[in-house]
């Protein structure tokens, strides 16, 4: 639970004993909390009690409430506010279980020891203002385990009162919604880049468009023209006509709308065919090495456009080592089951292409946006930031999925999996001993030192 001075929590509780010990609920006046999650971020009337607990001590504890309570599944936590900083002086089983702490640890102190670096202020500011007003609250707020692992804690705070509304306690009731909101954010990412892709391919059939009837003013023009000077005319709108045709193609490849030409292909012997072309693109300061598995499940792509999803990885890559370093391309068989859904793919074999270089790396937050278009971090001029998005729907339109991994100071990998295509009857080829080889060694190669600083993105 979170907490921050004040914030806190406390169940009414009813004791063994008699009927005059109990308390009984009545609605207060105004809205009251649904069953729905529409009230979370905002306060809550509190229930006021016909009959305040006449025991509020907390040393009796045999009675079935307090085993109900360490029963739960719900974690649970009660501060007494009558203390100074309002300190936890009951927490049940399952809030130790969330948290990971003893029951020692959290006994005597304020629920704040839950914040941390990236918990909201506006989140603890609103809680505190709740327990200083004697109200009820309930909101999601980023909390931390006792080994630092953030999680998203739905809380309900709400106080009880005694006989002259003077609260005893503050209840607390908290539930981690990690996964939840990490769903919703997915999908509402989903959706984003979904409205993006359909407004790209318009732009991009617009664009088109227009190449198409400045190329033909251009093959009209050249029958009516003589000289160098226009030849060198007609030869730079030529190339910018050739640059237009390259960014369509880019747009239509992110937007998932290329008519893409596939077959079967076995991975490992396409990445042999390109090398040479790799090793020209990366330079003669960068590594290039294979780590290429045979036998391969054949995958399903069109060959021409895994030529340009790797120019464009391995673009990004030599731009992110300027002083040099180390790119791997690697190929191998994985298989999906249970994690499938996870990475937003069906359950089977796939196989793997992998592009590891030792370059900046990307932080988070540039990692999570690399794919998106226009996104760079290059300098003006320097990237269109469609090389990622391109290779990204290339391997969406392919029934497959681009994925990053990478650590600021130490490099990026870009893996793209494809379905691997089982003929019915017969296994998958289960891969044989890895063929490693290293190309080009050129002055600079090798890793270079960890710096702090991102990658460049294309």
């Amino acid at each position: 639970m979170p907490g921050e001075n004040e914030q806190i929590d406390g169940p009414g509780r009813d004791d063994e004993g008699e009927g005059q010990d109990r308390s009984r609920g009545l609605p207060a006046d105004g809205p009251q909390a649904g069953e729905d999650n529409e009230l979370l971020g905002t306060t809550v009337r509190a229930h006021r009690h016909e009959s305040p607990p006449a025991r509020p001590s907390l040393e009796e504890r045999g009675g079935v409430v307090f085993a109900a309570a360490q029963l739960t599944r719900t974690p649970m936590v009660l501060t007494d506010p009558r203390q100074a900083d309002n300190p936890i002086i009951f927490a049940n089983k399952a809030f130790l279980d969330l948290t990971g702490y003893d029951e020692a640890e959290v006994l005597g102190r304020n629920c704040r020891f839950l914040q941390g670096a990236n918990t909201d202020g506006a989140h603890v500011a609103a809680l505190r203002e709740a327990v200083a007003m004697r109200q009820a609250i309930a909101l999601e707020i980023l909390n931390y385990k006792r080994d630092g692992t953030p999680f998203w804690n739905a809380v309900v705070i709400g106080p009880v009162d005694d006989a002259d509304g003077e609260p005893l306690f503050f209840f607390a009731s908290q539930i981690d919604v990690t996964r939840r909101r990490a769903f919703e954010q997915t999908y509402r990412q989903a959706e984003r880049m979904e409205s993006i892709r359909d407004v790209t391919a318009g732009l991009a059939h617009d664009f088109n468009n227009l190449l198409q009837a400045v190329n033909g003013n251009l093959e009209l023009l050249e029958g009516h023209v003589s000289g160098d000077q226009a030849e060198r005319l007609l030869g730079s709108a030529r190339s910018a006509l050739a640059k237009g045709a390259k960014l369509t193609s880019q747009l239509l490849a992110f937007a998932r709308k290329t008519r893409l030409e596939p077959r079967a292909v076995d991975l490992t012997d396409l990445v042999t065919a390109y090398a040479p072309l790799a090793e020209n693109t990366l330079g003669p300061s960068a590594r290039l090495t294979l780590q290429l598995r045979r036998p391969l499940p054949p995958v399903w792509v069109d060959p021409d456009q895994f030529e340009m999803a790797l120019l464009n990885i391995l673009t990004n890559s030599r731009d992110a080592m300027p002083g040099g370093g180390t790119v791997t391309l690697s190929t191998y068989c994985l298989h999906l089951d249970g994690n499938a859904a996870a990475r937003e793919l069906t359950p089977g074999a796939y196989v793997a292409f992998e592009v590891r270089d030792t370059g900046y790396g990307m932080s988070p937050h540039v990692a999570q946006k690399a794919t998106e278009p226009f996104f760079t971090t290059k300098g003006l001029g320097m990237g269109a930031g469609l090389g990622l998005a391109m290779a990204s729907g290339f391997a969406q339109q392919s029934r497959g999925r681009l994925e990053i991994e990478s650590e600021e100071g130490v490099g990026t990998t870009v893996r793209l999996l494809f379905p691997g295509m089982v003929t019915p009857g017969e296994p998958s080829p289960v891969p044989g001993p890895s063929i490693s080889r290293s190309v080009g060694l050129g002055a600079g190669a090798g890793p270079i030192p960890a710096r702090p600083h991102r990658g460049r993105l294309e």
